[in-house]
């Protein structure tokens, strides 16, 4: 007589997938404003700074969804993006360390150990945060105050290019 016996593959215990916090409902204004953030995160990671541009340039974007003002009964929204700047660290090349030394001579100060050591240039960090407020229209969510397409010097303006992108499937 044979006895069978279940077969068991695999680990004996549940799987522990971390899960992804569901979104809201797409027909609902938090719905759709998720999904306009969705759009915005997308969009600023396809637009960070070139590699090898010497320019580090990191963004987020986050919100605060607001109660419907008095006399409406529509949500309104602000979307902040920051915006973190720097240069990236350099060595400088031979023909500033030379200036350099030169400068420091003619000031009649004495190079100390530290100046002949190859100087490294850093830019410090500049962090903006800017607010864009959004409302509401029943349908879908638009910025309150509409963006430049260019800047002043005539090069596309990145805050329109994202909010173009984020806002055009809402």
């Amino acid at each position: 007589m044979a006895l069978a016996l279940p077969l068991q593959i695999g680990c004996s215990k549940p799987s522990n997938i971390p899960s992804v916090p569901a979104l809201p409902p797409n027909d609902t204004p938090e719905g759709k404003l998720a999904r306009v953030m969705q759009r915005l995160d997308s969009a600023i990671e396809t637009a960070q700074a070139a590699s090898g541009s010497g320019v580090i340039s990191e963004r987020r974007a986050y919100h605060k969804l607001l109660p419907a003002s008095a006399g409406s009964a529509l949500p309104e929204a602000v979307v902040f993006i920051e915006t973190t700047r720097a240069l990236a660290p350099r060595a400088m090349n031979d023909a500033s360390q030379a200036k350099f030394a030169a400068e420091l001579e003619e000031s009649g100060e004495e190079p100390s150990d530290e100046t002949r050591k190859p100087l490294v240039v850093e830019d410090e960090k500049s962090v903006e945060v800017v607010e864009y407020p959004l409302s509401y229209d029943g349908q879908r969510w638009k910025l309150v105050e509409e963006l430049q397409s260019k800047t002043e010097d005539g090069s596309p303006s990145m805050e329109y290019i994202l909010f173009d992108y984020a806002l055009d499937a809402n």
